[in-house]
């Protein structure tokens, strides 16, 4: 079944009756392919299968095509829009942004002293245990977070040197890089060619 796509058709999706022909052509096409024997046991049958697979690509490009003739406008003007929205919230945005850095800058300050007072307390947790406290060795209060302020867990590199092998990560980009310009060897690494099939009629 060859089904001939033309630059002026009636498949359409914003008139109703060339959506309906556009879903029945669909509709006829995908029957058409559950009716194929999904074997591929020689060259006729190879080539075959990749017409139908290439026309089935081309109905799904259609459909594209068609779907952009309605969405482009749209999304120019929701580009547009956007753009107007940035424009109105900038100066609220460049306006806030002292009264955050304070905030920020308070709570970083806030946090720097409770982690202090938290490491005072550890260390006086380990002199009460061990004896070495008396009634003039003062107890350590510690205050509470900032408002607002929620502590979640990250990281910082201090020494790469000492990072463990687990947590090295490959960098694919590079391989593939090194591979696109020749490179066939890469301790490590096993360097194939692998199949790929393309649909073209």
């Amino acid at each position: 079944m060859d089904i001939q796509i033309k630059p002026n058709t009636a498949l359409s999706l914003t008139d109703e009756g060339g959506r309906q022909l556009l879903q029945n052509t669909l509709a006829d096409y995908v029957a058409f392919l559950h009716r194929q024997p999904a074997v591929c046991g020689s060259a006729e049958q190879q080539e075959a299968l990749v017409k139908h697979v290439a026309q089935g690509h081309d109905l799904i490009k259609l459909v594209t095509a068609e779907r952009l003739k309605i969405t482009r406008e749209l999304d120019k003007q929701k580009h547009d829009w956007m753009e107007i929205e940035k424009q109105m919230t900038a100066p609220i945005l460049a306006a806030m942004q002292p009264l955050k850095d304070a905030v920020e800058h308070y709570n970083r300050e806030m946090l720097r002293i409770r982690e202090h007072q938290q490491a005072q307390a550890a260390q006086q947790v380990v002199h009460s245990e061990s004896g070495q406290t008396n009634w003039l060795t003062p107890e350590v209060a510690i205050i509470d977070k900032p408002k607002g302020v929620q502590m979640k867990w990250t990281y910082e590199i201090v020494d790469h040197n000492q990072i463990p092998n687990g947590y090295w990560t490959l960098d694919e980009a590079a391989i593939k890089a090194d591979i696109a310009h020749g490179v066939r060897e890469i301790p490590g690494v096993r360097i194939y060619q692998e199949a790929v099939t393309t649909f073209r009629k």
